[in-house]
């Protein structure tokens, strides 16, 4: 068998690069050779420990860009050598959310780089239907970006509905810089991202945001509310994912307005009633995306629209135990690590 480089997830806290068996394309699959393949925050939830149904050891990575290398039997799309993102979620076509075309809340959905082999590799064997061309200058470092897109545009697709003036995005990282990427799309007029960390509030600031809030140094609930002339603002997204953050996104939003929770981070959250209901505050968890809102993430990207290049950094696939590791060290120094095969 052909051999191949890898990056094997063995336990928390330990990847290691190793020399595997190159996969060969069954039926209805394409083999990619992998270009780039991005560290996404949930990788770093299980390196850090959190439970997850993959198999260890295993190859993370789902953020995947490349170029098709080799065709199974019966694949009628995908051409080789054809410049390609792959959309990793892969849903049954056959349960009640899926027929209701929620295949983003598919029961038996699984995830390319989770329950099988994803691409932290030279290689990846993906299912024809996962495969999504890349147009024409956009570059397959930046495409590996449209995963990560892809959620907050599913998230504004199905909540950012209405007459909206003043979004507060709380967490500068990935999600919630391309979060404020699609605010400043919808048009808003005020843009709040409260963080920790002061280089990527500059870049907020960069990106469009018109007030960028230092959580340790002032409170970004005061700071939403005097955006608002003290109404409260019309659309929060939750891009942090900790308790604090989901009160805040109570607190900050005017009567009738939405609350989007992109994150899932550690901690129980209480909620007042008494605060919701007669507020009449929408609150809405996202996961993930469907393939059009896979498709018009990579239509955003490819057009500019959204930028892609002040958020990606990469790393040679070798170098991945130094990533993770600094990753879960340094978080602030980084927003998103592609690691590219040599």
């Amino acid at each position: 068998m052909t051999k191949m480089a890898a990056l094997v997830f063995r336990g928390v806290g330990e990847v290691a690069f190793e020399t595997l068996e190159r996969p060969s394309p069954r039926p209805g699959h394409v083999l990619l050779r992998v270009s780039g393949c991005g560290i996404c925050g949930t990788d770093m939830h299980v390196y850090k420990g959190m439970p997850a149904p993959w198999p260890v050891p295993g190859v993370r990575g789902h953020e995947i860009s490349g170029v098709v290398e080799a065709l199974g039997p019966e694949v009628d799309g995908p051409v080789i050598g054809d410049r390609a993102v792959v959309q990793p979620l892969i849903s049954c076509g056959r349960c009640s959310a899926c027929r209701r075309g929620e295949t983003n809340l598919c029961a038996r959905a699984y995830l390319i780089g989770g329950e099988v082999a994803g691409g932290f590799a030279e290689f990846v064997e993906v299912p024809e239907a996962a495969v999504f061309t890349v147009p024409d200058g956009l570059t397959l470092r930046h495409a590996a970006l449209a995963e990560t897109l892809a959620t907050p545009v599913h998230a504004f697709e199905m909540h950012a509905r209405g007459f909206i003036r003043t979004i507060a995005v709380l967490g500068a990282g990935a999600q919630g810089l391309l979060s404020l990427q699609l605010a400043r799309i919808l048009g808003a007029q005020d843009i709040l991202v409260s963080d920790v960390v002061q280089a990527r509030l500059d870049l907020a600031s960069r990106l469009g945001a018109t007030r960028v809030v230092h959580a340790l140094d002032a409170d970004p609930v005061a700071a939403a509310m005097e955006l608002s002339d003290h109404e409260g603002v019309d659309l929060v997204v939750d891009a942090a994912g900790l308790a604090i953050n989901r009160q805040q996104t109570i607190e900050m939003l005017r009567p009738g307005g939405t609350g989007i929770f992109l994150a899932l981070g550690p901690g129980r959250a209480e909620i007042e009633f008494g605060q919701l209901v007669p507020r009449e505050l929408h609150l809405h968890g996202t996961q993930c995306y469907s393939n059009a809102d896979f498709a018009r993430a990579i239509e955003l990207l490819a057009s500019g629209e959204v930028e892609a290049a002040p958020l990606v950094g990469t790393m040679p696939l070798s170098q991945g135990a130094k990533a993770f590791e600094a990753l879960a060290t340094a978080p602030a120094d980084h927003i998103k690590i592609v690691l590219e095969p040599a």
